[in-house]
């Protein structure tokens, strides 16, 4: 017999998917447990096993919608009718607002990825080419000669996913460096060179 969902089971399964995060981020998936994401919560096993039958469907579910908050807002950004260094500009302040508010998340997509059944990884790694995508399309339009050779345009993006992803390993909005402004110069030493005069 089916069990009928309550009335809050968006807002417990939310609870549940912000704890799980929590603790895959501090102490890593391999040793976190299903019972210390139940006692993080205040809830029994059974009632976690309810939203999620298994640890790794609590990971799948929090790297997928976090990369899809990430895909949504960066498709926006794409679909800008601005020129395509300012596209460029939102592009890297809305993926640094993004992770920075879901900081956890950005770490379990960054660190814990590799623990997801193949299907699941193979469908996180599809997403991932999408955002690797949008971006490779900024930079062409930015620097089409510098973006000339097909195999060196991967590097060049990645590079930036680089500087912006592992920052969150110790990076946290509540420093005197706010999210904006921390986006503005990975965007600008990006484009214009540690050196370089800083834009205004």
């Amino acid at each position: 017999m089916t069990r009928e969902r309550s009335d809050n089971y968006d807002e417990k399964k939310e609870l549940i998917l912000r704890k799980a995060a929590a603790l895959f981020a501090q102490k890593g998936y391999e040793v976190t447990t299903m019972m210390d994401v139940a006692k993080a919560c205040n809830a029994s096993k059974s009632h976690l096993y309810h939203y999620f039958p298994a640890k790794e469907d609590l990971l799948y579910a929090i790297v997928k919608e976090h990369t899809l908050v990430l895909l949504n807002k960066l498709s926006q950004v794409q679909a800008m009718k601005a020129p395509a260094r300012e596209r460029f500009e939102h592009f890297v302040v809305g993926f640094v607002e993004v992770a920075a508010d879901s900081r956890n998340e950005q770490l379990v997509l960054t660190k814990e990825l590799s623990f997801l059944p193949p299907a699941k990884h193979k469908e996180m790694l599809a997403m991932e080419v999408q955002l690797v995508e949008i971006l490779t399309g900024l930079l062409k339009e930015i620097n089409p000669k510098r973006m000339a050779r097909a195999e060196i345009q991967g590097p060049y993006a990645l590079l930036l996913f680089g500087m912006i992803i592992w920052t969150f390993t110790w990076y946290k909005k509540s420093g005197k460096v706010k999210p904006a402004e921390l986006a503005s110069h990975i965007a600008d030493i990006f484009l214009n060179g540690f050196c370089a005069p800083r834009a205004q």
